[in-house]
């Protein structure tokens, strides 16, 4: 769209006032309608004024198709002599699933000077998924004798080498009609479908966006392939995108709506690989035995009798409890403190009220400033505590999404759950398992085992 073009008030236009008539012209018209979400909501409300002229059935058929309503499209489109309407009808049939129908409305105008060529380029797509590759031949010829363009010849051809099981020739004559004229919208799709199946993922998603940045209405099917490939590479935000925009033109589309469904659950336990392998290194750190490090007799008989055996264990206590146990003094709580700074850690890093996830971000094993002051420990909560859901311990995303695979809703499924059961979980590992426990020590309780 020009400059011009994007100045213009929207909705100040009337978009029934003129209409194209044959198809390069409906072309250039729904591209305008879909250029901005802001034309597409002003034809939507300029034709909510108009639905009471229910003879006025050329502008509210081409209209109402237009901005994406389909159904109601069709009966109006229906009642149309032109050829255009008869067109668009059968391309209405088409996305409502009733393809016998729609071969008979493209019949009635392959021989149209308007829309012809259009008419026979949509039959032979349908033909072509359904292998009728002699009707296809046919309708090739037809092109020619009709003056299609280059481009268009070499999209037919590939639907006849593609529905002959050609798949090398249906590409590289999807390549010709593109090098013939880029925008090309049919062959660009099917060459996208043909590379999605074939495993070149990169550029069937560079030719499916050429298609949803193109302004032609694009059909659901593309965006459900669009988003289905962003999954394969786990870019689960924009494969939503693509799944949305599917249900918003089909509600009723129950694929999209799975697909949707699964593409959160994945986002929830999306993890990127550096801060897996960080977070692995750190699981190693808080597994090293306190048993390791130079400690003086009474400091490891203490930490024995604290049941405290690894740097893990250590770091979820703070002075104030190593100091209230029998015989543990300032001499021994030194040394504690100078193992732990050895490997970037401090008494209070798990203390309650903090959480793994917390620790992570801030950089555990990295160099921080003290806290003033201790963490006071957080009393146990009244009222029945195993019956609170999971989502109140306000845990990090990688324990909450073992969780919801292992099917732990409350905090007393937790707690009836073993060390070696969260620990067979995937992604589960040692820094989630001392979250939880912290956690559950919170309020009073313990895993099973």
């Amino acid at each position: 769209m020009t400059d011009t073009a994007e100045v213009t008030k929207p909705e100040s236009r009337n978009w029934l006032a003129s209409l194209p008539a044959d198809w390069n012209a409906w072309r250039a018209f729904e591209a305008e309608v879909n250029a901005t979400r802001a034309a597409r909501e002003s034809l939507r409300d300029h034709l909510a004024n108009k639905l009471d002229e229910k003879k006025d059935h050329r502008p509210l058929g081409l209209g109402l198709i237009a901005a994406g309503e389909t159904a109601q499209a069709l009966p109006h489109l229906q009642q149309c002599d032109d050829d255009l309407c008869k067109l668009l009808a059968g391309n209405a049939l088409q996305l409502l699933g009733r393809d016998n129908e729609a071969l008979e409305a493209w019949n009635a105008v392959v021989k149209s000077p308007a829309v012809g060529v259009r008419a026979r380029l949509q039959r032979m797509a349908l033909l072509s998924r359904r292998g009728a590759s002699e009707d296809l031949q046919k309708d090739i010829a037809g092109l020619r004798d009709a003056g299609a363009s280059p481009a268009d010849v070499a999209y037919a051809e590939g639907l006849l080498a593609d529905a002959a099981g050609d798949h090398e020739g249906a590409i590289a004559s999807w390549r010709l009609a593109l090098q013939h004229d880029a925008g090309q919208s049919d062959a660009r799709l099917r060459l996208a479908y043909r590379l999605d199946l074939e495993g070149d993922d990169e550029e069937a998603m560079a030719l499916y966006r050429a298609a949803l940045d193109s302004g032609a209405t694009v059909h659901v099917g593309t965006l459900m392939n669009l988003g289905v490939l962003y999954a394969d590479h786990e870019e689960y935000d924009t494969a939503a995108r693509c799944f949305r925009a599917a249900l918003a033109a089909d509600p009723q589309n129950r694929r999209a709506r799975r697909y949707l469904a699964d593409c959160e659950a994945s986002r929830r336990q999306f993890y990127d690989e550096t801060r897996e392998r960080k977070a692995d290194m750190q699981n190693a750190v808080l597994r090293i035995p306190v048993t390791d490090f130079e400690l003086s007799v009474r400091a490891r008989n203490c930490l024995q009798r604290m049941n405290i055996h690894t740097l893990g264990d250590l770091i979820c206590k703070t002075e104030t409890d190593l100091l209230s146990f029998k015989n543990f003094g300032e001499t021994s709580l030194q040394e504690v403190k100078d193992i732990l700074a050895l490997k970037g850690l401090r008494l209070g890093m798990m203390a309650p009220g903090k959480s793994v996830g917390q620790v992570m971000d801030d950089g555990l094993g990295e160099e921080e400033e003290e806290l003033e002051g201790e963490v006071a420990p957080v009393a146990p909560r009244s009222g029945d505590v195993k019956s609170k859901p999971i989502s109140e311990l306000d845990l990090s995303v990688r324990s909450r999404a073992a969780l919801a695979t292992l099917g732990i809703a409350t905090v007393g499924e937790l707690a009836a759950t073993t060390e070696d059961t969260l620990l067979a979980c995937k992604n589960f590992g040692q820094t989630s398992l001392i979250e939880i426990k912290t956690k559950l020590e919170d309020l009073g309780l313990s895993l099973a085992g």
